[in-house]
């Protein structure tokens, strides 16, 4: 790049310093000099007078320094004095040329504050989610563990109690290890008078706690000898229950609550965001007090999730090692209940929670980013167009002596004031778009209550204001401070469109955003065809006119007969299920625990098939049962492809029970004829006749089948969480009240947790996919009007400028057909030397949405044509508009005014 003169003296700060030590040198010699003539004047010689002039004189290194300092501060305060002067006469001429010309600022204003306002709001979610600090002391020491079987594939098993106490003696590569399970709907909270609620349950061990690290706000939290059975009658309560439930009552500790009409002492209240392992945890309690009829006992009842702390200078991977070590081992001692675990996963905490959107973010990071550098382009395309207008008033300057310097540091000045004002108008866009963003994300976004607007965001925005203001404006003050004096001021009474140079220039602008614009309307492309195969994926059930409540059944556990317990907990499940069908407008009903979309898939059971090869220990393939009530399938409209729903006059007993099973198990056991009468052995032992064969179903997520499932009566396994289906003759949003009234008249003291429909539910499922369909569809809209704006803007401007020429070519004969064949070539070249650009781009860069996309290959051939087609025929309207309007440009005008 060549050197322009007086450029430096703009980034020159204020300290710089002409030289002071030369003019203070220059001023002492002259008084020196002046007291030597005097001297010699007096008859002297040289030699000394110069002695006595010095002695006349004093110290004069002392003198020296104090003139300096003298000479610097006012040096100094010339210096500020004269930098601000010029900053305020460059923001004052600014601040009227802008005003002078309303519509090039109002469309500046509004593409900068739309590209920094995204910005702002992506980089806040990011912020949030992936960069805030975790609510845990040097949180990058704890991991989640997870037990493997590398037989089956499964890398994210759990583990019992027995195994947690091997665990915990075993394992010395961490400091603490603990463990935790969330379940059901939680426990039920009511105080006296009041109105009954779920509380969010966490059941943890004694390392739970020492693992994270993080001390209770209030009182402490549980200690080894409070998870003993007998003495586990203590919780530790959530922030948010402490100031909702509890009145954020400061003597809180030590208050006895009730929980599920069990009295339990408050020992602690954590602080606010600390809500591990899920936002809605309000109670954590010893996981000791589930009773082993629940959760059952021995090696094989896993129900428990791991967490531990890496000791100072233990790696994950050596964790991982000594795990798997202590995997097999277990696996060699205990062959019968823990054959195949040999292997293990760790992963950090921070990976473990935001592992699922962090990909995500980043790309909605990087497309918005491409957003800002699109609106840069078209911001510096305007300036370059607007620069050629300015031509003989920037010639003029140059004429008058202002040198390239000067006007590079006017253009920049003007171009960081427009860049600052859309900054602020841009904290505007991203304060609304952040709370846009997390209603948008519901409950997919793992710490959404991180994401807010702070310190740190705001320094963000400033700095990607002065940036922008630097990348749109450097390139313009270049090319506009360097003027053909001859030809800016004789064309400027005719009009020029700013020589070759300039148009190149341009040209290069507008198919750089158009190659931008490409790859962003390209990944909008994939992740909306992507969206619309995952909501039509058939979920294998009929969602419409079902309405889905959790509530939980209240089990007597006082009761040492624990048959005639369970017999009560069946008879009591049944009576809801008998009532919500005399409710008017339910045509069925029916319940389970695991419901879809309402978490969980089954309870995960080993089987083998009589008279197929018997896999070996370890490697036998799993299950997921669910129990449940008559009418189930009915009511949730699940196909019965083959055989008999399942009979409850049957009595089904430790001998022998019914089953119906999905199509991938028959498929898959069974293939080319019915199972229908097969029997297999559930756990191994049990012997279970299949009945029927029911088609498959999503569970939780739509773009995933559940393994292999199967339905048998509730009364093998009672439970006392209940999903409950019910299905309505109409809009099933007005059987909701009728509904909860009916429950409260069976459960009068239990709340029910929700009832929604199970349309909702489905939608919800969708909630991550549709988040980044809706964002990267946003941007490729944004994209797209972002180049159609600077293409239109560039053509209008050539067509303005050339009137003259285009006057003549009419003149002489010029059909209009052809003027706008001539305008249309010369808009349409850039564009589509940016579509030949971009998408190669495209289809470098849309392979980062792989892991986003359903069913849609990231170099889809009918998304990418697409695309080329919808870029083409927007540049085509935006070079159309203009050209027709130079068509019809009057020759006598034109020329009249030459």
């Amino acid at each position: 790049m060549p050197r322009i003169p007086g450029l430096r003296r703009f980034f020159r700060l204020p300290s710089a310093e002409r030289d002071v030590d030369g003019a203070v040198d220059d001023e002492l010699r002259f008084h020196l000099d002046m007291l030597v003539d005097e001297e010699r004047a007096a008859g002297r010689d040289t030699a000394e007078a110069r002695r006595h002039a010095s002695r006349r004189f004093g110290d004069v290194e002392r003198v020296r320094e104090r003139c300096h300092d003298i000479s610097s501060s006012h040096e100094h305060a010339m210096r500020r004095t004269e930098l601000f002067a010029t900053i305020r006469q460059d923001l004052t001429y600014a601040l009227r040329s802008l005003r002078a010309t309303p519509g090039f600022t109002l469309i500046v204003l509004l593409t900068l504050s739309l590209g920094i306002g995204a910005t702002t709001a992506i980089f806040s979610v990011v912020r949030g989610v992936l960069l805030r600090p975790l609510p845990f002391p040097d949180a990058e020491q704890v991991v989640r563990i997870w037990p493997a079987n590398p037989a089956t594939g499964d890398d994210r098993g759990t583990v019992s109690q027995t195994e947690l106490e091997d665990w915990e003696r075993e394992l010395h590569g961490f400091s603490a290890v603990g463990a935790f399970a969330a379940i059901g709907s939680g426990v039920v909270f009511g105080e006296p008078g009041g109105e009954p609620i779920y509380a969010k349950t966490a059941y943890v061990s004694a390392g739970f706690f020492p693992a994270l690290g993080t001390r209770a706000l209030l009182g402490r939290t549980l200690l080894p000898a409070e998870h003993e059975r007998g003495a586990n009658h203590e919780v530790v309560v959530s922030y948010g229950f402490w100031r909702q439930e509890l009145g954020g009552d400061p003597g809180a500790v030590g208050r006895t609550i009730r929980l599920s009409g069990e009295p339990y002492t408050v020992l602690g209240v954590m602080p606010p965001g600390f809500d591990y392992p899920s936002p809605e945890v309000a109670v954590w309690m010893p996981q000791s007090i589930m009773d082993e009829d629940d959760v059952g006992s021995g090696r094989g009842a896993r129900w428990l999730e791991m967490i531990g702390r890496l000791r100072p200078g233990v790696t994950p991977e050596q964790a991982r090692q000594e795990v798997a070590a202590f995997q097999q081992r277990l696996a060699t001692m205990y062959p019968e209940s823990n054959a195949g675990l040999t292997d293990a996963a760790v992963q950090g905490i921070r990976e473990s929670i935001v592992g699922r959107v962090q990909t995500g973010l980043l790309v909605m990071l990087g497309a918005v980013g491409l957003v800002l550098l699109i609106a840069c382009v078209n911001v510096a395309n305007l300036l370059l167009v607007r620069a050629s207008g300015r031509g003989r008033e920037l010639a003029l300057r140059a004429a008058l002596g202002a040198g390239r310097g000067r006007i590079v540091r006017l253009m920049l000045t003007e171009s960081l004031l427009l860049a600052l004002l859309g900054g602020a108008l841009g904290l505007a866009v991203a304060w609304w778009g952040v709370k846009a963003l997390v209603a948008l994300s519901g409950e997919f976004l793992p710490r959404a209550a991180d994401v807010r607007m702070d310190v740190g965001v705001l320094l963000f925005a400033l700095g990607v204001s002065l940036v922008t203001g630097l990348v749109f404006g450097v390139w313009p003050a270049l090319r506009a401070s360097a003027p053909n004096l001859t030809d800016s001021l004789k064309d400027s009474a005719r009009g020029s469109t700013g020589g070759a140079a300039s148009n190149r220039a341009r040209g290069v602008l507008v198919a750089a955003e158009v190659a931008l614009a490409v790859v962003l309307v390209a990944g909008a492309g994939l992740m909306l065809r992507s969206f619309q195969r995952l909501t039509n994926v058939d979920p294998g059930f009929r969602p419409e006119g079902v309405l889905l409540a959790d509530l939980s059944v209240p089990v007597d556990e006082s009761n040492p007969d624990v048959r005639a317990s369970m017999q009560a907990l069946i008879d009591l499940r049944q009576r809801v299920v008998d009532r919500v069908r005399q409710v008017p407008g339910v045509v069925a009903a029916g319940a389970t625990k695991y419901a879809p979309f309402s978490g969980g898939q089954g309870e995960p059971r080993i089987f083998t098939v009589p008279g197929q090869p018997t896999p070996p220990a370890g490697e036998e393939p799993t299950l997921l049962m669910q129990g449940i009530s008559p009418g189930y399938l009915k009511a949730l409209g699940i196909p019965l492809l083959q055989g008999q729903d399942l009979d409850p006059a049957v009595a089904d007993t430790a001998q022998q029970i019914q089953a119906v099973i999905s199509r991938r198990m028959a498929e898959r056991f069974w293939p080319g004829e019915s199972p229908v009468g097969k029997l297999f052995m559930l756990g191994g032992e049990v012997p279970t006749r299949v009945v029927g064969v029911a088609g498959d179903v999503r569970q939780q997520r739509l773009d995933s089948l559940a393994g292999f499932t199967i339905y048998v009566p509730e009364t093998i396994m009672p439970r006392s969480h209940m999903s409950l289906v019910v299905r309505t003759a109409g809009d099933p949003a007005r059987l909701i009240a009728p509904l909860r009234a009916a429950l409260r008249e069976v459960l009068p003291g239990q709340p029910v947790q929700e009832i929604t429909p199970l349309r909702t539910k489905l939608a919800e499922s969708a909630s991550t996919p549709r988040f980044f369909t809706v964002l990267v569809s946003l941007f490729g809209a944004l994209a797209l009007v972002l180049a159609a704006v600077g293409l239109y803007g560039v053509v209008s401007y050539v067509v303005s400028q050339r009137q003259r020429e285009i006057g003549v070519r009419v003149a002489l004969g010029a059909a209009p057909g052809g003027v706008v064949a001539l305008m249309l070539r010369r808009g349409m070249m850039p564009v589509i030397a940016g579509l030949a650009v971009g998408i190669v781009v495209a289809l470098a860069a849309t392979r980062l949405l792989g892991t986003l996309l359903y069913d849609v290959s990231t170099t889809d051939p009918l998304t990418f044509v697409v695309v080329a087609v919808l870029l083409s025929g927007v540049g085509l309207l935006a070079s159309y508009l203009p050209s027709r309007r130079a068509a019809h440009v009057d020759p006598t005008v034109t020329l009249r005014m030459e």
